[in-house]
């Protein structure tokens, strides 16, 4: 079960690879306040405008105070599936580096983008060449990577 934030879903669906999560994962949901902010990058016209076929989830009594206090540095999406997976021990996919570090402070397991596609090629979902294809499309569509070639990790 992964909780997925709009950085590493924007990534997946700028290359029309949204498939590639739910391959990856058994169960991946994302947050009404993810699902809103991709909703605006749809408006925006930088996201294309493509349904979202993952469960969303709310935000619960007991997991409002947490998603509150994480406001203070996070984005809504970040805090929302900060708060949710911290309280229902859940994965949380982000690229964005306040919510990783966030992450590990309150011991919730993170990865990205790029552990997704490494994920994707150790499950024999894709190729690593199809893998670094992918990357360099997102590359190339703005996703801000720290590597270049997957090569450098699997």
């Amino acid at each position: 079960m992964v909780l997925v934030d709009n950085t590493v879903l924007s990534n997946f669906a700028k290359v029309n690879r949204l498939d590639l999560l739910k391959r990856a994962f058994e169960r991946v949901y994302v947050t009404e306040q993810v699902l809103k902010e991709f909703r605006m990058g749809v408006k925006r016209g930088v996201l294309p405008n493509i349904s979202l076929d993952f469960e969303v989830l709310k935000l619960r009594e007991e997991e409002t105070e947490l998603y509150n206090s994480l406001r203070v540095k996070l984005g809504k999406g970040e805090a929302s599936c900060l708060a949710i997976a911290k309280n229902c021990n859940m994965k949380f996919l982000t690229d964005d580096s306040d919510a990783r570090k966030v992450a590990n402070i309150l011991g919730v397991p993170v990865s990205g983008t790029i552990g997704v596609l490494v994920r994707c090629i150790e499950k024999n979902i894709i190729s690593k060449e199809e893998g670094n294809q992918i990357l360099k499309e997102m590359i190339a569509k703005g996703f801000y990577s720290p590597i270049s070639d997957l090569d450098e990790i699997v």
